[in-house]
C-alpha cells in the first residue's frame, strides 16, 4: 500500500465519504497556507530595516499573530499548503474513480 493511499483509507475516512468535502477541505487548507506565507514575505519586505524586532513590535496596529516568524511557523504553513493539494488531489481522484462504471 502505497503513502497517500494509507493516509486516504486510514487516516481520513470520515473525508473519505465524499470527496467534494475532502476537495473543499484541501482548497481551505491550501489557501490558509498560502496566505500565511504571503503576509510573512510582505512583512519581512516592509520591515527589511528592523530585522530582528517582531512583527508585533514593528505593526503594533495588525493583527500578526498568524504570522510565522521562525522556521517552524515556515514549515507549518508550507505543509499546510502541501496538505491542501494533497487533500484535493485525492479528492478529485476519488471523485473520478466513484463515476467510474
Amino acid at each position: 500500500m502505497r503513502q497517500d493511499e494509507f493516509m486516504l483509507h486510514r487516516l481520513a475516512l470520515g473525508f473519505a465519504r465524499t470527496p467534494g468535502r475532502l476537495v473543499r477541505a484541501g482548497l481551505w487548507m491550501f489557501l490558509a497556507g498560502a496566505l500565511a506565507l504571503l503576509c510573512a514575505a510582505l512583512a519581512q519586505l516592509a520591515g527589511a530595516g528592523a530585522a530582528g524586532t517582531a512583527l508585533a513590535t514593528r505593526f503594533p496596529s495588525l493583527p500578526t499573530w498568524f504570522v510565522p516568524e521562525t522556521a517552524l511557523g515556515f514549515t507549518l504553513a508550507a505543509s499546510l499548503v502541501c496538505w491542501g493539494v494533497w487533500a484535493m488531489g485525492a479528492g478529485l481522484r476519488l471523485a473520478r474513480e466513484g463515476r467510474r462504471p
